[in-house]
């Protein structure tokens, strides 16, 4: 639905700047949300990469580990990687 809006003829320019300056001071308020707002996200998905980081560090060592061990037995690799 449109919204309507009334026709304001006789309007300082006090008042004019003042309500220029709260629809820019809203929507910079909404800007600064929603930036806030994808901060915070980026947060959580920097945070999970960071973990899933650290499990592939965990993998690497455990497979370096076993590396390790068959050269040490001299036994084949089931799977070579």
């Amino acid at each position: 639905m449109a919204k309507k809006y009334k026709l304001i003829k006789n309007i300082t320019v006090d008042k004019l700047a003042t309500m220029m300056n709260n629809s820019f001071e809203s929507q910079t308020k909404l800007i600064v949300d929603g930036f806030s707002k994808v901060d915070e996200k980026f947060d959580k998905v920097f945070k999970t990469l960071k973990v899933m980081d650290d499990k592939l560090d965990e993998v690497g060592s455990v497979r370096h580990e076993v590396d390790y061990i068959e050269t040490a037995l001299n036994i084949q690799p089931i799977k070579k990687h």
